[in-house]
């Protein structure tokens, strides 16, 4: 028979069993031997290749470690700024970048760690599972929650005193353990179906891209003479082709952002295009608009549609550069170029041929800057790239189109999938580690 429920008092928890408590996550660790701290604050220049590992927030996955990053910190260092030992085991907690509050289980592959300033570690008392609190933390509802109290800050960031705060559901220590069994096999189960789907993805992602460069750089007819490009990473190309520089080819102009202080700048009717939102092939609209008062007032300019639109700063870091056509006129923020061609150029010929295999071409025109990897200007326009008669860049760009759409198609189904399963996974652990289900029904 199924224990009667009763109101936990917390919003995202709802009902849980009677026998069931709550408790704040900074009440979870009160006796000798438990701690719940910030990591470590680590300056670059100390890390080094070898010693004890350093840890950040991007080893830290929704429920499981992330095996990036190969930091360390001599023993020497970690004795002069007093660090903390962290240890195999232990519950790590990031308090930055969504999903804020996300934790896991630190891995036995080194005998101890030093973990960065936007870590928490928590090692609860005895009465607390940490396998069972991770799953808390990774819960429907719990990341909801944790993302709206960190909503405005810096990088949307919260502090260890607000995540103390944070509610948790927990039934006695041997149901706490039954939990964490179960869903580590559940999980398991759903994991190994997204690992197989992340598979397929990442494959189709690389045929669109291999497709896409065989298309710019060698063309549909395979029987015409070739001859050498003199661009390394292309190797050779129809022999009718020319080579030109991008400054050849296209005019570049950079976007603004009006002043949020006035608000009339705000209140028209032309579309702005910020970085987010270059991600499909066409921009038809855009979240934020602006008036013809703004564009008279800052150094943006109204683009006529059919202009090529590329980000670059937001994204460089993943190694693509977002790109698309606009399909109404509109403005453009700082961090977007827009291309202008002239009648030597098809604007979708110049986006597959950025969209292509371009992990070459993308180490030609990135420049590092520090901590922000950018498009150089110079480097872009100076960027060499194949030019076939026009009717054959309409033949190519048609053929792509539809070999592309075709493609995307079949990633969005299976993102589809995936996103799917992940949002099956929350709300399974959810159920469980609120006790609206229950391990023994399941037996």
């Amino acid at each position: 028979m199924a224990e009667q429920m009763k109101s936990s008092g917390i919003e995202w928890i709802k009902d849980i069993p009677s026998s069931w408590e709550i408790n704040k996550v900074k009440y979870l660790a009160t006796e000798p031997g438990t701690l719940f701290l910030d990591g470590d604050w680590i300056e670059s220049d100390v890390i080094e290749e070898s010693g004890i590992r350093y840890l950040t927030t991007g080893n830290v996955g929704a429920g499981f470690y992330k095996e990036q990053g190969c930091g360390y910190i001599s023993e020497k260092t970690f004795s002069e700024l007093h660090c903390l030992n962290v240890y195999p085991g232990d519950l790590m907690i990031s308090r930055l970048n969504e999903p804020i509050g996300r934790a896991c289980i630190i891995p036995n592959t080194e005998s101890r760690y030093v973990v960065a300033v936007d870590n928490v570690i928590l090692r609860p008392n005895a009465n607390y599972n940490k396998k069972f609190i991770m799953y808390g933390m990774n819960a429907d509802g719990y990341a909801e929650h944790a993302n709206m109290i960190a909503r405005g800050a810096t990088m949307s960031r919260i502090s260890r005193s607000q995540l103390g705060q944070f509610w948790l559901a927990f039934p006695n220590i041997e149901e706490q353990q039954a939990i964490a069994d179960f869903l580590d096999k559940e999980c398991a189960q759903i994991d190994s179906i997204a690992a197989d789907l992340e598979k397929q993805i990442t494959l189709l992602q690389q045929y669109k891209k291999s497709l896409i460069t065989e298309a710019v750089t060698k063309g549909m007819d395979k029987s015409v003479p070739m001859k050498d490009s003199g661009v390394e990473w292309i190797g050779k190309i129809p022999e009718h082709w020319k080579i030109s520089r991008v400054r050849h080819l296209a005019s570049l102009c950079s976007g603004a952002t009006p002043s949020k202080d006035v608000l009339s700048y705000w209140e028209g009717n032309i579309p702005w295009v910020s970085s987010q939102e270059v991600k499909s092939d066409i921009i038809e609209d855009t979240s934020l608009h602006i008036s013809e008062e703004a564009i008279n007032n800052c150094s943006t300019q109204l683009m006529p549609a059919g202009t090529l639109v590329m980000v670059v700063r937001s994204g460089i870091l993943q190694h693509t550069i977002p790109i698309a056509l606009l399909g109404v006129p509109a403005t453009i923020n700082q961090d977007i170029k827009a291309f202008q061609f002239n009648h030597l150029m098809l604007p979708a010929y110049f986006k597959y041929y950025i969209q292509g295999e371009n992990d070459a071409l993308l180490s030609v025109i990135i420049k590092d800057k520090t901590t922000v990897e950018s498009v150089d200007n110079q480097l872009l326009l100076s960027l060499k790239i194949m030019v076939p008669p026009i009717e054959e860049q309409k033949t190519i760009v048609a053929f792509l189109n539809y070999k592309c759409r075709y493609i995307d198609k079949i990633l969005n189904d299976k993102q589809e999938q995936l996103n799917l399963l992940m949002q099956h996974k929350k709300s399974l652990i959810y159920e469980y580690v609120t006790g609206k289900k229950q391990v023994k029904e399941v037996q």
